[in-house]
């Protein structure tokens, strides 16, 4: 049984205030938050857990909430996909803000080739690899500690 999640568990499992979450979804700056209609609450998978705690560490690295939400969003869509891989990386183009895509670790070409290699079309300008296994594993330790103490309100 996959467990899921309500918001405020998950902010709390991924240490990210919980309206400052919801501003930023409203503002369209985390564009993978699940789904939700009015009055109900938004239920967080594992993978949907991923995006959310990407977002949070990369603002906490000082990145702005549109390109952290861009970028934890690509990530995650890629974990999803692609569950086995043990590290995915985002990288940036030069060309559409904020230009990030995402592939899984060991599909991304070694640094001494990226003026040979485009990917999806694009020169690559950076990359920056997560380390996808350690984050599902630190999740899912959260998440258990979250599921021991969960009351009423939640």
């Amino acid at each position: 049984m996959t467990v899921k999640l309500t918001t405020a568990a998950a902010c709390r499992v991924a240490r990210i205030d919980r309206d400052r979450f919801n501003e930023h979804v409203a503002a369209g700056r985390f564009g993978c938050a699940p789904a939700t209609i009015p009055g109900r609450t938004r239920l967080f998978d594992p993978d949907d857990m991923i995006a959310l705690w990407l977002f949070r560490e990369l603002m906490d690295d000082g990145m702005d909430a549109a390109t952290a939400g861009a970028t934890a969003c690509e990530v995650a869509a890629v974990a999803r996909r692609r569950p086995e891989a043990h590290a995915v990386s985002a990288y940036y183009d030069y060309f559409v803000p904020p230009g990030v895509h995402a592939l899984p670790a060991d599909e991304v070409p070694d640094p001494s080739d990226w003026d040979k290699v485009m990917l999806g079309g694009s020169d690559i300008r950076k990359v920056t690899t997560f380390n996808i296994r350690k984050t599902r594993e630190l999740i899912s330790h959260f998440t258990e500690e979250e599921r021991s103490i969960v009351g009423e309100l939640d």
